[in-house]
């Protein structure tokens, strides 16, 4: 039986010259015609998983409803690796820090070599790697691009925030593991929160997470940390062009969060883009 293959998409693997590992893009060509200036970009990070899904829904509605400009969606994986394997790749780009034996051992989901502490190299990867990839093959706006990420993803998306801020213009963290070493990242917070108001491009950030995601007695307190910065960033003041927005999702576990929220997500990083 032939593969099926995604629609109006490009696919590009490559070995990055700055972490020497492979990754996959797949890149989502919109339905219309750029605008003038280029498309905006979507980022979408465990892309093996959520590519598909933001592609769909922003293609179609821009192209169908007319509800969103038209916008490259792109999605950032990894080629030749099964599920867990993937699992184990993510814990290399994702996290800013290594976990204490104790977090490790938690890991055996995962297969292959699990390595960690790689999320600055996995900035430098998007921005420039990755960035010039998707302008080779289609004409985009640098000056609108957003990323998103789901989980360690989210951890991900709010330590490279805190560190280079105007490196994209929106930035999406859907139920972000902020408990990650002992909540490490929040160490940039208020670096972040002071130089706010100096950012020649000030970002636009999104956190979401659902309202089932912290059992009772749980030490993660995915949805205690989500909503507490959250209230931390609402009172921020920040120079024209900042926008912070958040949502816990009614009724949604950890897994399941990230569709109720593709449409949110992508109305935040895209309608005003």
């Amino acid at each position: 039986m032939k593969a099926a293959s995604y629609p109006l998409a490009r696919q590009q693997d490559f070995t990055s010259r700055i972490n020497g590992k492979a990754y996959r893009l797949r890149i989502a060509t919109p339905y219309g015609p750029p605008p003038e200036g280029g498309y905006p970009v979507l980022y979408v990070l465990d892309g093996d998983g959520y590519f598909g899904s933001f592609a769909d829904a922003a293609r179609l509605r821009a192209a169908a409803g007319l509800e969103l400009p038209h916008a490259v969606v792109v999605g950032v994986g990894y080629p030749g690796e099964d599920f867990t394997g993937a699992l184990g790749r993510r814990f290399l780009d994702l996290t800013p820090t290594e976990p204490d034996a104790a977090e490790k051992a938690n890991h055996t989901f995962a297969s292959g070599e699990i390595r960690y502490a790689g999320a600055d190299d996995f900035l430098e990867i998007l921005t420039q790697e990755v960035r010039a990839r998707v302008a080779e093959v289609l004409p985009v706006d640098p000056a609108r691009e957003s990323v998103f990420g789901h989980s360690l993803g989210g951890l991900f998306v709010l330590h490279s925030l805190f560190r280079r801020p105007d490196a994209f213009s929106a930035w999406l963290a859907l139920s972000p593991s902020i408990w990650w070493d002992d909540r490490v990242v929040l160490k940039g917070e208020a670096g972040f929160a002071s130089a706010l108001a100096g950012i020649a491009r000030p970002p636009r950030l999104f956190v979401g997470v659902g309202s089932l995601e912290q059992p009772e007695g749980s030490p993660a307190r995915m949805v205690d940390n989500a909503v507490e910065l959250s209230a931390r960033f609402s009172a921020l003041s920040g120079p024209p062009g900042w926008r912070f927005a958040s949502k816990v999702f009614e009724g949604e576990t950890h897994t399941g969060v990230v569709w109720p929220a593709i449409n949110p997500l992508l109305d935040f990083a895209l309608k005003d883009a």
